[in-house]
Formats: C-alpha cells, sequence, structure tokens
C-alpha cells in the first residue's frame, strides 16, 4: 500500500527517509552542506510529498520511500508530478508498483498535473516505466560546472 506520510510520520520515521533520499536523489543536485536539512524542512511543509510503500503484517515493514514535488512550467502553465526520488528496501511485487503507480496517478490528476516525470539510470526502473507505458526515448544531459575549465 502506497501511502503519503503527514508531518509527524515523516519526523518519526525520519532516520529511514533520509537514507532512502540520500541513496536515490536525483542527478540535479548537487553537493550542499545542508541539503538533507533543506529536503526535511520541505518535505515537513508540504513542499516535497514523501511517500512509503509498505506491507501491513504484525509490524509496518516499509517496501520503498518515494519523494514527490509538484513542479509548475510558468511558461506554458502547467503542472507535472516529479518523483524526485525512489528507494526501495527489497524486491517489490508487480502488483504492489501497480497499486502504487495507480495511487500516484490519481494524486497528479488531483493535483491539475498534466504528467508525471522523472529521472533513473537503473534499466529495471526504466523497464518498469516502459511497462506502465512511459516515454523513455530522451536522455537526460547534465554538465557539471565545476568540471568544465
Amino acid at each position: 500500500m502506497l501511502t503519503r506520510l503527514l508531518p509527524d510520520q515523516i519526523s518519526k520515521f525520519w532516520p529511514i527517509i533520509k537514507y532512502a533520499v540520500e541513496e536515490s536523489l536525483p542527478p540535479t543536485v548537487g553537493e550542499h552542506p545542508n541539503k538533507m536539512n533543506k529536503i526535511l524542512s520541505s518535505a515537513l511543509s508540504g513542499t516535497l510529498g514523501v511517500w512509503a510503500l509498505y506491507e501491513r503484517g504484525e509490524q509496518v515493514k516499509f517496501q520503498a520511500i518515494l519523494v514527490t514535488k509538484i513542479i509548475f512550467d510558468d511558461t506554458s502553465g502547467t503542472k507535472s508530478l516529479l518523483l524526485y526520488c525512489l528507494y526501495g528496501y527489497e524486491e517489490i511485487t508487480k502488483g504492489s508498483w501497480n497499486n502504487a503507480f495507480e495511487s500516484l496517478v490519481k494524486y497528479a490528476k488531483s493535483r491539475n498535473c498534466i504528467r508525471m516525470v522523472a529521472y533513473s539510470e537503473i534499466p529495471h526502473i526504466i523497464n518498469m516505466a516502459n511497462s506502465f507505458g512511459a516515454e523513455t526515448d530522451y536522455t537526460f544531459i547534465s554538465f557539471d560546472l565545476n568540471k568544465i575549465v
């Protein structure tokens, strides 16, 4: 089950969330000494959405953490749901992915987003995105300006 966490839940589970975020930050993020504090602040204020994919048994078991952000292109006047980072703690079933995807689509549509977007270099994630009908024809290109003379 995929659930968007409330601020008190984000605070309670921050060590688990922080690890997931550090392991899966997008390539657009650089180094900044307060990077994780800024992410936590954005999550607590609701600027970032923090989602947990979990199983309920005797205890709640996290399967994955997903962080999202609604981005607005003021030039075109359109909104997209950015899947900012995704980290899986274990193998996740196709059924769990399907349910999570459906939940995200409903959420994005409820916020008037026209698409969901993400970055990945992991072949399994790219293949899964293809299976959900994503366009994966484009390549993200990034110049590290600190390495350009």
